[in-house]
């Protein structure tokens, strides 16, 4: 993996350096390294990225096969409703697949689970869980 495709990797997922650095066990400054290219991207990272990416994909997908089996079940709803959290405690409580991540992690799987449904045809309303 490219310094630049961890940086893109890395923020396209929502995570904060801080969050990789203690991912990797090593120095923020370790993270910036490889980002500027003056590091080699260690495989076990890129790897790391890779398979929340996929995962992101997947629940995603989740998500959009929820919506079609309960829109065979009772119509076509008038939104789906995709919940947000406000702290990272409270996404943990919640789900546990995003155990340790961020909660602006869950963000960026919230707006790719809001792109697919609405590619399918679904409104879609992001509200926050605790309303």
């Amino acid at each position: 993996m490219t310094p630049a495709e961890l940086k893109t990797l890395r923020e396209s997922l929502g995570i904060p350096v801080a969050w990789l650095a203690e991912q990797a066990n090593v120095q923020r400054r370790t993270v910036e390294y490889w980002e500027a290219g003056r590091s080699i991207v260690p495989a076990d990272v890129a790897e790391l990225l890779i398979k929340l990416d996929q995962q992101f994909d997947r629940a995603a997908e989740q998500a959009f096969q929820v919506a079609q089996e309960k829109t065979s079940q009772y119509g076509q709803p008038q939104a789906v409703e995709l919940r947000r959290y406000r702290t990272d405690a409270a996404l943990w409580q919640a789900r546990q697949d995003m155990q340790g991540l961020p909660v602006t992690a869950h963000a960026v799987l919230l707006n790719r689970s809001r792109k697919l449904l609405e590619k399918q045809g679904y409104a879609v309303r992001i509200d926050y869980a605790d309303n």
